[in-house]
């Protein structure tokens, strides 16, 4: 199990990331897209993916959970 802090490290890191590759703030949908995840392999997974992609595609797979 991962500790608290880590877990909120990564996240922030993880989102810091985004939001360098996008040029933007987070929306609160795609933060969540993040956050919402616990696990070392969830969250290696997105940090994967996050690190290949930028602009549209990026934006894309943040939002492709959320109700547009």
């Amino acid at each position: 199990m991962i500790s608290k802090e880590v877990l909120a490290n990564w996240h922030g890191e993880l989102i810091t990331e985004c939001q360098k590759r996008l040029r933007r703030t987070l929306t609160k949908d795609e933060k969540l897209f993040i956050t919402s995840r616990g696990g070392f392999i969830a969250l290696e997974a997105i940090e994967d993916t996050v690190k290949s992609l930028a602009g549209n595609k990026l934006e894309g797979y943040l939002n492709s959970e959320s109700k547009k």
